[in-house]
């Protein structure tokens, strides 16, 4: 059986530093066969440095480092768990282990799974579609599986137990998440807490006008942020009460190659 683990030593002959980036050593290396799997293999936790989970990518591996693969990989559901994953990295102190949990756009269940990993007591996965959550997941006694649910129907009475924090997911596609703020704004309003967080996928090929696209795709680096900020500032106008609280961005592309953003906000009466 082939040794899953390798020194920064393997390689000093073809690195051109003392130091190297973690995804670089590892597009080098032969410890993992499909390069395409690097981002989401760290993002996982799936690397060991050390004998240590690493799972920021950029890390430094240096002279005398050990690299190994952790033999047993956890499998998502789908490639949306990696960017969840990504949010749950790069902000601080972001958490949803006391909060009841809304996923927009749950479809199989990659972010819904990620969610229970980190420890949500209870997660709605919520979906215009019927019958895409894995079902292992939706045999989950912490998963209310709301198929068939649009955003603007939800209804805050057919969301129970009634908790003091709510953390909202979302991963919507051609729907402006500016039509989807005023929703939350809305079930906010209707609950008894104002303890209100999420993370938010914005997408914005669905923000903009179809001349900008290329065949789906926008393709101008500039007005990708352009639009971001554009729609968190629509949102600040209609819905001052939201905060903005970090952007990252997605640590792979959607499946048709758009680049998309991570949102962190709060919700601040």
């Amino acid at each position: 059986m082939k040794q899953l683990a390798l020194s920064f030593l393997d390689f000093q002959n073809t690195l051109p530093k003392e130091k190297t980036r973690l995804d670089e050593f590892l597009k080098l290396s032969d410890l993992i066969q499909d390069k395409n799997k690097i981002d989401s293999l760290i993002l996982s936790g799936s690397i060991l440095v050390n004998d240590r989970v690493v799972t920021k990518k950029g890390t430094l591996i240096h002279k005398g480092d050990h690299v190994r693969l952790r033999p047993a990989i956890k499998e998502y559901v789908s490639r949306g768990a990696f960017k969840l994953l990504k949010a749950f990295e790069y902000f601080p102190n972001l958490s949803c282990s006391d909060s009841i949990c809304l996923d927009l756009g749950a479809s199989t269940g990659g972010f819904t799974q990620v969610l229970l990993e980190k420890g949500a007591p209870l997660v709605y996965a919520i979906d215009v579609g019927y019958g895409q959550l894995a079902q292992r997941l939706a045999n989950d006694e912490k998963v209310r599986v709301m198929d068939r649910t649009h955003i603007k129907d939800l209804q805050w009475k057919s969301l129970d137990p009634i908790a003091k924090r709510y953390f909202v997911t979302m991963d919507l596609s051609f729907i402006s998440l500016t039509q989807v703020f005023p929703q939350i704004e809305r079930l906010i309003r209707e609950s008894n807490s104002d303890d209100w967080q999420g993370v938010s996928l914005v997408k914005p090929q669905f923000e903009v006008a179809g001349h900008h696209l290329e065949s789906g795709i926008l393709t101008d680096r500039r007005m990708q942020l352009r639009t971001v900020r554009n729609v968190w500032r629509k949102v600040k106008w209609t819905n001052p009460g939201f905060v903005f609280m970090g952007l990252c961005e997605s640590p792979i592309t959607g499946m048709d190659g758009n680049r998309e953003f991570l949102l962190r906000w709060c919700w601040k009466a």
